[in-house]
């Protein structure tokens, strides 16, 4: 889906298990070249491909693919896409370990289906941190900015011509169960967002692109979010500390009013980091 002139919006689906169904967007930036934010899962470059033919591009056109940190549905598909194009790869320092070492990112993440979702791992050809200016051509001026927590080296880009904000994962979605490594630093790279300026389109990898007069509203949603999350996940630490971890989840879904969704197994660690605080 054409989103402004030069950005697209391109939906991936996958499974994490069969009760956990998923999708994500990734982006696609046209100009003289073209460029990804995100790869999607392991496989979806014929999706891609498709979708570049249909406007009339094609995927050995890609220069560069902006990753927004190392998940798999994130990072699938790059080395394939990489293989087809010849393109970059650009992430942070903290996520490009488990770009580059998929291994070890099961062994500290072991998700379901990971080895379907991700089969390769990937060079990083340009290592990007808070303030970095890129420029891949004319006209394409990509502003790096650290939106850490959901990862501890998630990074956000602004494409700054078209005003677009590419925020991958850093706003909780409040539809669905909040995935993190680092609450208080999730809550930090939302402050940082909400201040920032002349944003036309905020672009999430999990839902449509949100415009300028709504966007903020989804930041201040979200961070009312984590704070409900945050004291109903210590409050029932405090009252029912001793009960098994099972019903402390049950008590936690009806205070959230989760009862009737189904737990991404991934959930358990964003309530550990909210006991950590």
């Amino acid at each position: 889906m054409k989103i402004s002139n030069h950005v697209h919006q391109i939906r991936i689906d996958f499974s994490v298990t069969e009760q956990v169904k998923r999708y994500v967007y990734v982006y696609l930036i046209t100009g003289k070249h073209c460029y990804l934010v995100d790869s999607g899962v392991a496989g979806c470059e014929q999706i891609i491909s498709e979708y570049m033919s249909q406007i009339g591009r094609r995927i050995e056109e890609i220069k560069g693919i902006f990753l927004t940190h190392a998940h798999p549905d994130h990072i699938g598909g790059a080395a394939a896409i990489q293989r087809i194009s010849g393109c970059k790869i650009y992430a942070s320092a903290e996520e490009k370990r488990l770009i580059e070492d998929i291994e070890l990112q099961f062994k500290e993440r072991p998700i379901p289906n990971f080895y379907t979702l991700v089969k390769e791992s990937v060079k990083v050809d340009r290592i990007v941190e808070e303030g970095n200016i890129l420029l891949p051509e004319e006209g394409i001026t990509m502003k790096i900015i650290n939106t850490s927590g959901h990862s501890l080296g998630h990074t956000s880009y602004i494409y700054e011509e078209e005003a677009c904000i590419f925020s991958g994962d850093a706003i909780p979605d409040v539809k669905d169960f909040p995935i993190f490594v680092d609450e208080k630093m999730s809550e930090v790279s939302l402050e940082k967002m909400e201040e920032l300026e002349d944003i036309q389109y905020c672009c999430p990898a999990w839902d449509r692109v949100y415009k300028e007069d709504e966007w903020k509203n989804m930041i201040k949603e979200s961070k009312k979010y984590l704070q409900k999350l945050k004291n109903s996940v210590n409050q029932i630490e405090e009252e029912y500390g001793l009960e098994p971890d099972e019903n402390k989840l049950n008590r936690l879904k009806k205070r959230m009013g989760w009862e009737k969704m189904d737990v991404n197994p991934l959930f358990k660690r964003s309530i550990e980091a909210c006991k950590q605080l």
